[in-house]
């Protein structure tokens, strides 16, 4: 089984030899640092059978400005299908990531290629600002909505374009949640959020391709509701925000695939050595048992976590992983 059908089987609930796994190394400085101590990116990735690879989209606001809420109604991001939004490469100083042409034509013949695509409240707050976003939702929720509507169509169009290009999983990215609660009402998302991501989800899955939800924060209040759109899968799983993993495998395991659980910050950063590898240990004993797992990082690996840390933590990922095919 390669890496790919592995993935791929496990978003479809089917049999697979062994966890799949990601790690998400896409922070320049720690990529440089891994570099210069051990070995590249690539060399990381296929010393620890890294199964996934993702190409990502720039913002959907390009003006340079953040606009101000009178002029949403007005503002379109440009045409989805023009080829500049798969072949971005103007990236930040801090991002060592790839944009989807490049990751499906480096990474597509080895793993599988997730595109990262901006979801309604993530791609919005760049528009408008983030707090913004939130204050106009409750403030202008008719002005809101109807951009929300026109954004699904955007963020459709796109999905055209990567689908195209060769990727293998669509990524919404659409934080939702908070430290114990999410940042808007359970009612104001199921109003002005999920019938607009709703739609996206059942376009991607027209086009044939599953679908994960990346979502920070605390999203227990939503699940159902979330399992019920037709996620595949989510990402992290933030156990430090509130989401209890042991409640979530319980409750959800044989509904949605987990994929993540080593957290950057309360995990990788906070532990080192024996402590690591049993914090690591549990996420697997809970997760992985029964299969509808894809073990990953939270976030971006920071340049604060010393590379030796990451490749004990991987030695450990890597052996556990052949413990848990079914």
């Amino acid at each position: 089984m390669n890496s790919k059908e592995r993935v791929l089987a496990t978003l479809r609930r089917q049999p697979v030899d062994r966890t799949p796994i990601d790690c998400w190394l896409y922070q320049k400085q720690f990529v440089q640092n891994l570099e210069a101590e051990w070995g590249t990116r690539e060399a990381f990735l296929d010393e620890f059978g890294i199964d996934l690879f993702t190409g990502y989209v720039p913002w959907p606001n390009q003006t340079g400005r953040v606009l101000d809420v009178t002029e949403l109604a007005d503002f379109w991001p440009g045409d989805p299908a023009d080829p500049k939004w798969l072949t971005y490469t103007a990236w930040t100083p801090d991002f060592a990531g790839l944009n989807i042409v490049q990751a499906v034509q480096q990474h597509g013949s080895r793993r599988a290629v997730v595109a990262h695509l901006w979801g309604i409240v993530e791609g919005t707050s760049r528009i408008i600002g983030i707090e913004n976003c939130w204050m106009q939702m409750g403030k202008n929720a008719t002005l809101m909505a109807n951009w929300f509507d026109r954004y699904a169509d955007w963020l459709c169009g796109l999905v055209d374009g990567c689908v195209e290009a060769g990727v293998d999983v669509i990524t919404l990215s659409d934080d939702w949640g908070s430290n114990q609660n999410m940042l808007f009402s359970p009612r104001m998302w199921r109003k002005l959020i999920a019938p607009y991501a709703g739609r996206v989800v059942q376009h991607i899955h027209s086009r044939g391709l599953p679908v994960n939800l990346h979502s920070d924060g605390y999203i227990m209040n939503i699940m159902d509701d979330i399992i019920a759109m037709g996620y595949e899968s989510m990402h992290p799983v933030q156990e430090s925000a509130g989401m209890d993993p042991s409640t979530i495998k319980a409750q959800y395991g044989e509904k949605i695939v987990v994929y993540g659980s080593l957290d950057v910050i309360d995990g990788l950063f906070a532990y080192d050595g024996e402590a690591l590898k049993d914090y690591i240990t549990r996420c697997f004993s809970i997760y992985a048992p029964g299969g509808g797992f894809i073990f990953n990082t939270g976030h971006f690996v920071q340049p604060d976590i010393p590379p030796a840390r990451l490749l004990y933590a991987y030695d450990v990922v890597k052996e556990l992983a052949q413990q848990y095919g079914q």
